[in-house]
């Protein structure tokens, strides 16, 4: 049974060893030895690679075939038993799962830090604040709610002195999605930069193969063939520990460059537009006014971090009719969350494009094992989905806003199309930041619930998909169907004698009663029949169109197949985490909010009419989703949570912290195995550059050999 995609891998290169051995066996009887395979000859050029290293070793029994994959497990264990025992003691593996663990200490760490300076500076400095009473649970809340990214607020952030008011935007900072990130990638790059010592994942190669100054992926006859400009351009790519070290340097880089960029840009934006158009008298905040790139600032560190603070005890009412800023502001949130991983990857396909011919491989690197690298990065169909889900959800949050609440009497006094504006704004802020330019209780009750939705929806969790179920499916079928197409053609077997019994097994399977059990397993029996059915297709179009040529060459058919089977396999995902969703995760969400109704029962409706079991409710999801939007206290300028017990903000907190770390683990997990290894794709770029040199000589060949047909003839 295969159990990672490498696993797929070595079974598929199994099958092609096997195909070669008894292909170099033929050649051999035929009296052709494998130094006559020159570098200009028209053979595979996977085949001409390895023969050399086939015919060194033992005859393969014609019984061994059907076992491919208990060939690549007798290879790695071969393998660990050959491996010394200095080189074990020369290596600590450090599970990345231990990550996650620091990760949310300092987050609490942060959190109380952050808390504890800010009480200090409100109450017991300089600049001791005289406008409000700041308790240090207060500040603590506001502290781990700029942490987690979260904006919820039991004190008014624009009453805070400056000096508080920076130093929670330099912890919005340093924990937002982006910048948080990097420091895994820190630990990954010092643990690849040397093979020794510590090992966080399964691409750290052997210790001898390390230290080797050549890898063995060309053939050495070969390669004496080759010319000297083609032998330096192979000298130049980087060895399997840089390769690793600098792809994981590049993504650093290229994260902080893209955060940067988008900082500046809207920086820029949003500060020119509030100075050229708006005077003093329109940006004060109690007897001063604000300066407009101090807004700015403090706008775009926390839209682009899903913070949703601003240095105005109202919010942006004030500029709930200014459509530029709006939209700027729009851009910006949606920068920080869903359409970042879209432009963190086409910013690597753009420096790939843009690079030298030696870099590219770092690239490649960066972009295969994507989400194994950094969080931030997905595959690219899984982008796509990413960016899909989240226009479907943003449609479904501006439409039902649009039937429900553009002819209320609440909005009457904007026009149509400001109203449209604020609809657009608050199904935005709404996913991620949790800014409002109006009082979100003028919605109507649906609508509200729609928000409830869209806040604890974290489509990302899909966009970490765990490709192993569809990609090793298709691998394993593709690489077991290719080893008997190969392996029989080579041994004049017929191809085609297993083909019954998968028609009986799928036959059996197709004839299950579907009647009966929950709806959610008839589904899952009728995904998994409709996946039987795609395999068998597969199948079969794999033994059919297996020798065709050497290409990568995909047919209609099989991009169609492909096609089907995941989507048939990200329909089960969808049905499974669906069912956690709504089952597993929430259990304890559900605690929560009985806790804080338990603790505040005394004071809820009716004894105040205005602290219900809904805004509780919309509290807990605004804390979990780590968005910030609240239903508020009349006549409290910040979040509801400032007129509930400490216990219950305490319960809040807990809650943001949570939800903020909520699918790390699983991140970091995937972050163990490398799913493309160094040398694999380093391998493979020789192999492009050798192909490359194969056809530009075949071709100038055939060119000379017609012109000198061409003097015979005229001759």
């Amino acid at each position: 049974m295969l159990l990672t995609t490498r696993d797929a891998q070595l079974e598929r290169r199994s099958s092609y060893i096997l195909a070669t051995a008894a292909a170099a066996e033929r050649l051999s009887l035929a009296g052709i030895d494998n130094a006559s395979f020159q570098a200009g000859s028209r053979s595979n050029s996977f085949v001409s690679n390895i023969l050399s290293h086939v015919q060194s070793q033992a005859q393969i029994e014609p019984q061994q075939i059907s076992r491919v994959p208990g060939i690549a497990e007798d290879e790695a264990t071969a393998n660990d038993t050959k491996q010394p025992t200095s080189s074990n003691d020369r290596r600590y593996r450090w599970r990345m799962s231990y990550y996650f663990y620091i990760h949310m200490v300092w987050f609490i760490i942060s959190a109380l830090l952050g808390g504890l300076i800010v009480w200090l500076i409100e109450n017991h400095s300089s600049a001791r604040n005289i406008q409000i009473k700041v308790d240090y649970i207060d500040a603590w809340f506001v502290s781990s709610s700029c942490v987690s990214s979260c904006g919820l607020t039991t004190i008014d952030f624009a009453k805070l002195s400056q000096a508080s008011q920076i130093v929670l935007m330099f912890f919005t900072f340093i924990s937002g999605v982006t910048i948080s990130t990097l420091p895994a990638l820190v630990v990954k790059a010092h643990t690849h930069r040397r093979v020794e010592g510590i090992t966080v994942d399964d691409d750290h190669g052997d210790l001898d193969d390390e230290n080797s100054d050549e890898l063995p992926t060309v053939n050495i006859r070969r390669q004496r063939n080759l010319p000297e400009h083609i032998r330096n351009r192979l000298a130049k790519l980087p060895k399997t520990r840089q390769l690793r070290y600098r792809a994981y340097i590049t993504c650093i880089v290229l994260i902080l460059a893209t955060c940067f960029t988008i900082y500046t840009i809207i920086f820029i934006a949003i500060g020119s537009w509030i100075d050229t158009q708006y005077t003093s008298e329109q940006l004060l905040q109690g007897n001063s006014s604000v300066n407009p790139w101090y807004i700015s600032f403090i706008v775009t560190v926390t839209g682009f971090n899903q913070n949703g603070l601003s240095p105005f005890s109202d919010g942006l009412s004030r500029f709930v009719r200014d459509i530029y800023l709006n939209l700027f502001i729009i851009i910006l949130v949606v920068s920080g969350t869903s359409l970042f991983p879209f432009i963190l990857r086409n910013v690597v396909l753009l420096a790939r494009c843009v690079s030298p011919w030696r870099h590219k491989v770092i690239f490649d690197y960066i972009l295969l094992n994507n989400h194994r690298l950094s969080t931030l990065l997905f595959p690219a169909v899984q982008t796509r989905i990413y960016l899909f889900v989240t226009v479907l959800l943003h449609i479904l949050g501006v439409g039902i806003s649009l039937i429900l609440d553009l002819n209320s009497e609440n909005f009457t006094m904007y026009p149509s199309g400001i109203r449209f504006l604020i609809f657009m704004f608050q199904a935005a802020n709404t996913r991620f930041a949790g800014f409002q330019t109006v009082d979100i209780n003028l919605f109507a009750t649906a609508t509200l619930l729609v928000y409830l939705l869209l806040m604890a929806t974290k489509p990302q969790m899909l966009c970490a998909l765990e490709e192993s179920p569809f990609e090793l499916s298709w691998l394993a079928l593709q690489a077991r169907e290719e080893a008997n197409a190969e392996t029989n053609s080579i041994m004049n077997i017929n191809s085609s004698s297993g083909l019954p019994l998968r028609n009986s097994r799928l036959g059996s399977s197709l004839s299950l009663p579907s009647n009966g059990g929950l709806p959610i397993r008839r589904m899952e029996r009728f995904l998994r029949r409709q996946s039987l059915v795609t395999k068998d297709l597969a199948r079969k179009h794999f033994t059919d169109t297996t020798l065709l040529d050497d290409t990568n060459h995909r047919p209609r058919r099989l991009r169609y197949l492909r096609g089907r089977l995941f989507f048939i396999y990200f329909a089960r995902a969808l049905i499974k985490h669906t069912f956690s969703f709504v089952i597993l995760t929430r259990t304890w969400l559900f605690f929560f909010i009985f806790l804080i109704c338990a603790i505040e029962n005394s004071r809820m409706a009716p004894v105040d009419p205005n602290i219900t079991v809904f805004k509780v409710i919309f509290e807990i999801i605004s804390a979990f989703g780590t968005v910030g939007l609240t239903l508020g206290y009349p006549n409290v300028a910040s979040s509801f949570s400032t007129v509930l017990s400490s216990t219950s903000k305490i319960i809040l907190i807990i809650t943001m912290i949570m939800g903020r770390h909520r699918g790390l683990l699983a991140s970091m997990v995937d972050q163990e195995a490398i799913e493309h290894s160094a040398a694999d794709l380093l391998n493979r770029r020789r192999e492009e550059l050798l192909n490359e040199y194969q056809k530009t000589t075949l071709n100038a060949n055939i060119v000379n050999r017609m012109r000198s047909e061409e003097a015979v003839t005229q001759f």
